[in-house]
């Protein structure tokens, strides 16, 4: 298949004809007899929220509609995004127990299980409504910073390298050289047809932008990097006003929006929203899909989950808690689930059933297995999520109507038929990627 550009977020061109209930997930199959699973991380990103954007920027001035204002404000998990966390929740437990590292019923022994978020109110009421999902009735501490509004270090996804101009040189030719050919401006170029039903969505040529500014082609406005010390990496230009303008129909269509009035009732049929979230999709593919960002914006987190999993040191206190645990739970953003996967160098994936690469609750899910037959420790890493409509429509998942789930390779540790990988080896990748930073 001819692929749109490189990278573990490309998507096929073709795979914007077939229709998503074409698609199935890989179905994870059954651990070999003889395997014990015997500790988990879970990396989630968090639930539905209101749209972060405010509408009295570029993003009002790029349509003659107006924007929907939400009940909820902006940034905040609504209460259809705790909701549908909550049925995931009591989803992953169900599959812990049905692996045997916990039980069914009751509550957890102290210690076995623990919860961290990033210190904003969505991340943290997304760990609360998994929690009541997952353990109703218990009393299970959510950990975060006491400073709530403010982003947790763990969390924050920022430039912490001393940005010079040869840092900011190398960084922006590793973002143009991971964009393909032509770097930016060639990806400018293969979106046009992307923006083009952009445009159409949101008529653009009867906006302020259009018929004030006379500016009526996102094609043709450049994009620029922004590489700024201790702060995240951003890109402005169409690829950004594209995600933000994806991101709330996105938003829209997953709190429940009657569809007349999902971006304005003009996106129709699903080629539409493949080429609109691939906007989205791309914009963190090209921030964080290069080494030289993604190994410094995720180099904290790479840490805590390398502490967690293999008990390297860390200077978070909270992740010698996380490597007690039989089940450790994170919660934080797609920004953190792009960058840390591209840190790790994992290999090229497709979510079916989903339009987005870094999909609202959808769950990183690190399981160290131990083979008793021969004596041997092994990693297998899932990305567990939620299809569109499953999300949309608040589905009861179960073990017999699951959650999506495709098994995911990192660099340097070969997966098996299984989906599993030695823990020597994931050992060794995950140590080379700190050793990267």
């Amino acid at each position: 298949m001819k692929k749109i550009t490189k990278g573990f977020f490309s998507l096929s061109a073709l795979a914007l004809f077939i229709p998503l209930a074409a698609q199935s997930a890989d179905v994870s199959p059954a651990a070999p007899e003889g395997y014990q699973l015997e500790q988990v991380l879970i990396f989630s990103r968090h639930g539905i929220r209101a749209p972060l954007v405010g509408y009295g920027d570029i993003l009002a001035e790029s349509t003659p509609h107006q924007w929907p204002v939400w009940k909820t404000e902006g940034g905040l998990l609504t209460p259809k995004g705790a909701e549908v966390e909550t049925l995931f929740g009591k989803y992953m437990r169900d599959w812990l127990a049905q692996t045997g590292i916990l039980p069914a019923g009751g509550c957890p022994t102290d210690g076995a299980v623990f919860v961290y978020a990033n210190s904003l109110p969505r991340t943290i009421d997304t760990a609360k409504s998994f929690v009541s999902g997952a353990f109703p009735e218990c009393s299970l501490k959510v950990n975060h910073q006491a400073q709530i509004g403010t982003m947790d270090p763990t969390f924050n996804p920022i430039i912490t390298a001393k940005v010079t101009d040869e840092f900011k040189q190398k960084a922006v030719e590793s973002i143009n050289q991971h964009a393909g050919q032509g770097g930016i401006d060639g990806l400018n170029e293969r979106l046009k047809p992307n923006y083009a039903v952009l445009q159409q969505v949101m008529d653009y040529g009867q906006s302020k932008v259009c018929t004030e500014k006379k500016t009526c082609s996102m094609a043709e406005q450049p994009n620029t990097v922004n590489i700024v010390q201790d702060k995240e990496p951003g890109i402005t230009g169409p690829l950004r006003l594209g995600t933000g303008a994806s991101d709330g129909f996105m938003l829209q269509y997953y709190e429940g929006y009657p569809l007349k009035e999902v971006a304005w009732g003009q996106i129709t049929d699903e080629k539409q929203w493949q080429q609109l979230e691939e906007i989205k999709n791309l914009y963190h593919e090209t921030l964080f899909g290069s080494s030289a960002v993604a190994q410094n914006a995720a180099a904290p987190l790479i840490r805590f989950v390398s502490a967690a999993l293999v008990g390297t040191p860390d200077n978070n206190a909270l992740a010698a808690d996380a490597h007690k645990a039989k089940v450790a739970v994170l919660v934080g953003h797609d920004s953190n689930i792009a960058s840390l996967l591209a840190a790790m160098k994992t290999a090229e994936y497709e979510l079916p059933k989903q339009y987005e690469k870094t999909p609202i609750s959808g769950k990183i899910v690190f399981q160290r297995w131990h083979d008793k037959n021969d004596n041997r420790d092994l990693m297998k890493i899932e990305y567990v999520y939620q299809s569109t409509d499953q999300i949309r429509n608040a589905m009861p998942l179960s073990l017999s109507s699951p959650a999506q789930r495709v098994v995911l390779q990192i660099d340097g540790c070969k997966i098996d038929a299984n989906g599993f990988c030695p823990m020597d080896d994931f050992k060794t990748a995950i140590a080379k990627d700190i050793q990267g930073q």
